[in-house]
């Protein structure tokens, strides 16, 4: 019988059930961010949850489309795949739906990505992202926007230790420029370099016939972070005309990005290349003590918008709000829930009245559960304790002050009438 109904509720492995309080939250999280990135003028945009494989494929690189889940479409025969990635959907969007509104564009969403993991890896299948997507303007003021919006938001959260790890695609490609090869080999090294896999790098680096100079500083490419000094070092070890415009670039996005009063969260790591084959310059990780894995990046990609016909330069980031959430939850960044602001108690004989006086507590904003048939006061305080209600009310028949507002921690009484209730629960907020 137990085994019956634990697989009554088993979901696959890398998905996520939110309950009551966790939903609340993660509600709060995503109206906090969506209300910051509405103030810097970003407007949401809902994507599709599925889409042809064939367009998405366009946008979307080999490794991501191999990691996606594929069905058939029964109405056209034609393959889909489930949104493993909203960046290029909204370089769809950009390029066709939006190609004749004025740049730039400024985007942000709140979305679920899904994408095959496999079980040992310890990633979610199912990841819940919210970002922003800069459209249509070239350069690191673009780039700095995006870094100090993501601080930003951290910051609204009530994060304070994070940091955002900064590195260049072009940093990593200038030095592989002019060499010829298979394009896979350059692929695997890139990877290799995200995964900080130093024995296999050097493997991929001597196939590909990589000059000993090249070699040895891609191999100190996982050596190269920390602060402004490695932007030193990095310009002691190669003068590549493609390196030394990457190096200059971060070295703009953080003299601005300290301007504006944000510095102290900002690393270089010149080993961070990320995965995604369509980013092209300024790319970044967010790190906090205590997580295995980041909580969120981006960078800039300008060539992605243009695999879907319109030319034109883009740079964005997202934060993954699972792994956000369960940081905030252990490190005690979370008020106490409660489902109701208030439970209204009733007799039978009030059913109307209470009715009456819920509604117009609810018109007001507030939320109440209407109960009835409760009698005694340790009941009604049990019930409201059990609904998670922050406060208790019950009304009490036709005198003036016809309800008995009870203070659930002091168990304090007082006899208040609909307008007095209303400025008591203002009070409370």
């Amino acid at each position: 019988m137990k085994n019956a109904e634990r697989k009554k509720s088993m979901v696959p492995k890398g998905v996520a059930t939110f309950l009551p309080e966790g939903a609340a939250r993660r509600r709060t999280i995503e109206k906090t961010l969506l209300t910051l990135f509405g103030q810097w003028g970003y407007q949401e945009v809902i994507t599709p949850l599925f889409e042809y494989l064939d367009v998405l494929s366009m946008g979307v690189g080999e490794e991501l489309l191999n990691r996606a889940f594929k069905f058939v479409d029964r109405s056209s025969g034609r393959m889909m795949v489930l949104r493993p990635d909203v960046t290029s959907q909204i370089a769809r969007m950009a390029a066709t739906l939006l190609s004749q509104n004025p740049l730039p564009l400024r985007l942000c969403y709140s979305a679920n990505v899904l994408r095959h993991e496999e079980e040992h890896a310890g990633r979610d299948r199912e990841i819940f992202q919210m970002g922003v997507e800069c459209i249509g303007i070239e350069g690191v003021e673009a780039d700095a926007e995006i870094v100090t919006i993501a601080i930003e938001a951290l910051n609204r959260l009530g994060l304070k230790e994070f940091k955002i790890a900064i590195g260049h695609m072009g940093f990593f490609r200038g030095l592989l420029e002019g060499l010829e090869g298979d394009p896979a080999i350059t692929t695997a090294v890139l990877h290799a370099v995200a995964r900080k896999e130093q024995a296999e790098l050097e493997r991929l680096l001597l196939r590909a016939k990589v000059p000993p100079k090249t070699r040895s500083v891609l191999l100190e490419l996982p050596n190269l972070f920390g602060g402004e000094e490695v932007l030193r070092e990095a310009n002691r070890l190669t003068r590549q005309a493609t390196c030394q415009n990457a190096l200059r670039q971060i070295k703009i996005i953080f003299d601005t990005i300290r301007g504006a009063g944000y510095g102290s969260a900002l690393l270089v790591d010149l080993g961070e290349v990320r995965r995604f084959d369509y980013y092209t310059g300024m790319v970044f990780e967010i790190f906090v003590d205590g997580m295995g894995y980041e909580l969120g990046g981006g960078g800039r990609y300008d060539q992605l918008v243009e695999r879907f016909g319109h030319a034109v330069a883009s740079t964005g980031f997202a934060l993954h709000i699972e792994r956000l959430q369960t940081f905030l939850d252990k490190n005690g960044f979370r008020e106490d829930y409660y489902a109701a602001d208030l439970l209204l108690a009733y007799p039978v004989s009030g059913r109307a009245d209470a009715l009456r006086i819920a509604q117009g507590l609810r018109r007001e904003g507030y939320r109440v559960i209407s109960h009835c048939g409760l009698k005694s006061i340790e009941e009604q305080i049990l019930k409201a304790q059990q609904m998670r209600a922050k406060h208790l009310a019950v009304y009490g028949g036709q005198s003036s002050r016809n309800l008995l507002w009870i203070d659930l921690k002091s168990r304090a009484k007082s006899r208040l009438n609909s307008e007095e209730l209303a400025n008591a629960l203002a009070k409370s907020r």
